[in-house]
């Protein structure tokens, strides 16, 4: 008797479906800092400051070294961080204010997806998303603090992420630590009074940074990104700047990323803390970057490197080796995918971006060999109607506006990494030239992008 029940057991257990053993859902922590340019890190080989938390995550992880942003402008690349859509696609082209019924209902967001998806939600710190913090409804995240305009903070923003660690460690989550350094140097450049922090005043100019290599202004430069400097002296008081002013910027900005880092460290201590360091995966990146000098270039919104080109490491404590990564990736399409392919919560199946996901588990995925960003400069919230799009691949960039006399732009990044050169202006690259434009003609045709009609 004994026999037969065993084997009717066996037979029934061996028509059962098989599962494949699912390993435990990782947390996910993003880390984003404001204004922050892809080699204001320590371990992007900056010597000129000193960033331990971010090394920690470089330490721990693949650093992209091409990563960029969406646009170069607060609420757009926010926006596409948090809808993985382009802003051509959202509309929010401009920085816009906290206001209901601007975002539409059939674009989710970050926060919803993933508590669709059973994960728990947090958001702490800048927000500057066209949404209202408080419409829990529609973007997502449960757990929301230090959000509210000109009045988040910094140094608050590690205590209320430890909490949320604190009271959700023991369930999958998904929380958004947002800072708003160092884009404090947009005060220090005008003078005023910084919103987070205290620095000291700077130190003689031979005691700064040097000059960056690509400091003065590139010949055969669009006039159009001088000439709209002049709409607000507050946005672009470096008009006319020395050299040895440029280098005491320099020196205020890296203080400014310093300070910042150390907050960075004491959410990483709480990860440790409270037992889930080991299961959480840290996305660290920034909104967008900062001229630093470049260029003759304080602020964002131009296509430059040091403006487009931002910090973006996929990091896990004591899971992953060093490495670095030279990929095309594009912060804003290319999270959500990523993140959504790290923990399986599933993907809006109407996003493009990339997954990085796939790449991380086998280097030889190539995720896309050509890159389209923008631009649209603003006086905060008042766009100036000029445009701008920038089409990247392994050795060239392309850059076009939509007016001025000389419109386009073109780099060899390998020889020219400063973007010093313009070869647009060269016969000789008149092949290349053509080829980057009609690929950009093609893109937008695709894409529904209507700045294909200013080509």
């Amino acid at each position: 008797m004994y026999k037969q029940l065993l084997l009717i057991a066996l037979i029934l257990y061996k028509s059962l479906p098989v599962f494949a053993q699912q390993p435990e859902r990782p947390n996910i922590l993003i880390i984003m800092t404001d204004q922050q340019t892809a080699d204001a890190m320590s371990s992007a080989g900056n010597k000129d400051l000193h960033t331990p938390a971010m090394d920690q995550l470089a330490a721990n992880g693949v650093r992209f070294t091409r990563a960029y942003c969406a646009q170069p402008l607060c609420t757009p690349s926010r926006t596409s961080i948090f809808s993985g859509k382009m802003p051509f696609e959202t509309g929010f082209i401009g920085n816009a204010p906290e206001k209901d019924g601007q975002w539409p209902d059939s674009l989710l967001m970050m926060g919803a997806i993933f508590k669709n998806g059973g994960y728990k939600t947090g958001y702490v710190g800048k927000w500057h998303l066209p949404v209202p913090a408080g419409k829990i409804s529609q973007h997502g995240f449960d757990f929301i603090e230090n959000t509210k305009f000109q009045d988040y903070n910094d140094a608050a923003t590690p205590s209320y992420c430890a909490r949320f660690i604190k009271e959700n460690k023991d369930q999958p989550f998904l929380l958004v630590a947002s800072f708003l350094n160092p884009h404090d140097i947009c005060e220090w450049a005008r003078g005023d009074a910084l919103k987070m922090d205290v620095l000291a005043a700077a130190p003689p100019p031979a005691e700064c940074p040097q000059l960056p290599a690509n400091w003065a202004i590139p010949p055969n430069e669009p006039k159009i990104v001088r000439e709209q400097q002049s709409s607000n002296i507050r946005t672009y008081p470096s008009v006319n700047w020395t050299g040895d002013q440029w280098r005491q910027y320099r020196w205020a900005y890296n203080r400014l990323v310093e300070k910042v880092d150390q907050y960075i460290e004491m959410v990483l201590a709480s990860l440790k803390k409270y037992g889930v360091e080991k299961n959480t995966i840290i996305i660290f990146t920034a909104d967008h970057g900062d001229g630093y000098a470049a260029h003759s270039w304080n602020q964002k919104q131009i296509l430059y490197e040091e403006s487009a080109r931002v910090p973006f490491i996929i990091s896990k404590p004591g899971g992953w080796k060093p490495r670095t990564d030279a990929s095309l990736v594009c912060n804003g399409t290319d999270i959500i995918p990523t993140i959504c392919g790290l923990t399986g919560v599933p993907a809006p199946t109407y996003l493009k971006g990339a997954d990085i996901s796939k790449r991380l588990n086998d280097p030889s995925i190539v995720l896309r060999d050509t890159l389209v960003i923008e631009t649209d400069f603003a006086d905060n919230e008042q766009l100036l109607g000029i445009s701008g799009r920038a089409v990247i691949t392994k050795h060239f960039k392309y850059i076009i506006y939509n007016k001025g006399a000389i419109r386009e732009q073109l780099f060899n990044l390998d020889k020219d990494p400063g973007e010093m050169d313009n070869l647009a202006m060269k016969p000789q690259y008149k092949k290349q030239l053509q080829q980057m434009n009609r690929y950009l003609r093609a893109w937008c045709k695709k894409n529904g992008d209507v700045f294909g009609k200013e080509l």
